[in-house]
């Protein structure tokens, strides 16, 4: 291993005129050198796989785990490190483990159940929309609509009520904006978990047409999970699925204003479809210690 590799910081830094490629070191490995260490915030040194046939050989082997509280897990902050190793997730489990706890959830998002929100995400986004073009400007699309958005959809999906939208989009913006205080970040994950359960123990009573509701109604109330579970449960769709969305929508605007001649495709009603589906799938992730690939998926090798 040469020692210039072990000393290369992860993330790394991104070219200043094309923010939305790969860091250039990131690229040069993958044709280079696709299996190689590099050094996180805390002194650790991972390896770093980056071709794609490498990665899912990686995250196929059985021997690669994902349980965050393994000895020498790459974690890639210090609020990771907190979080993941204090509140166990389905992000943090392995198989058969991961596919029980998958098989609860996987109910409640079937197309069919999707299908049934898209009233109400239409509804969330034109208001949204109708808001930044009624206000001042210019209008900030992160603040006003990128992060909004897949707050207020995770709260219509657990059946947040309304009077308490404010809280949770206050605490979900400290758990998923990037924040550098692992005890401010535990103490919101914390009030959000007592939040949750409450508002369990509350469907458990009153059930409503909602994911907790029936968590409440089919897992709480027969004793199959506690409310702390299902609380746990509620944190993760919020962490996992708002700052991906949120991303998305900020920097696929971003591309498009790059590149007018993609976005004249997309007014055409027909390409709008295949224009939402490229940049999700096109987000490429893909890492004994192992950070994996473009986006920084970490494993850990137990064998």
């Amino acid at each position: 291993m040469d020692d210039d590799q072990a000393n290369t910081r992860f993330p790394m830094p991104r070219a200043a005129d094309r923010p939305f490629d790969p860091a250039p070191e990131l690229t040069r490995r993958a044709a280079e050198d696709p299996v190689s260490r590099v050094e996180l915030w805390d002194g650790e040194t991972p390896w770093l796989v980056t071709r794609h046939e490498d990665v899912r050989t990686v995250l196929a082997d059985p021997r690669v785990s994902v349980d965050a509280t393994l000895p020498g897990f790459p974690h890639t902050n210090a609020v990771s490190k907190a979080r993941d190793t204090t509140m166990k997730t389905l992000m943090q489990m392995d198989a058969p483990e991961h596919t029980t706890h998958r098989r609860v959830l996987a109910p409640e998002f079937t197309l069919g159940k999707m299908e049934a929100l898209r009233p109400r995400i239409q509804r969330i986004v034109d208001d949204l929309i109708d808001r930044m073009l009624d206000g001042p400007k210019p209008v900030d699309l992160v603040t006003a609509f990128a992060l909004p958005v897949p707050s207020q959809v995770i709260c219509e999906l657990l059946g947040v009520p309304y009077a308490d939208r404010g809280f949770f989009h206050d605490v979900a913006r400290t758990l998923v904006m990037d924040e550098a205080d692992p005890g401010r970040a535990m103490a919101a994950s914390e009030e959000l978990n007592a939040y949750l359960e409450r508002l369990v123990t509350g469907k458990n009573a009153e059930p409503g047409e909602d994911l907790l509701s029936t968590l409440a109604v089919e897992r709480y109330r027969t004793g199959e999970m506690t409310a702390r579970e299902i609380a746990t449960l509620g944190q993760l769709l919020l962490v996992a699925g708002h700052d991906t969305t949120a991303a998305m929508i900020a920097l696929g605007t971003a591309v498009l204003l790059a590149n007018p001649d993609q976005l004249a495709l997309l007014r055409d009603a027909r390409m709008a479809a295949a224009g939402v589906e490229t940049p999700l799938s096109d987000s490429r992730s893909s890492s004994r210690q192992v950070i994996v690939g473009w986006s920084g998926a970490v494993r850990h090798a137990v064998a």
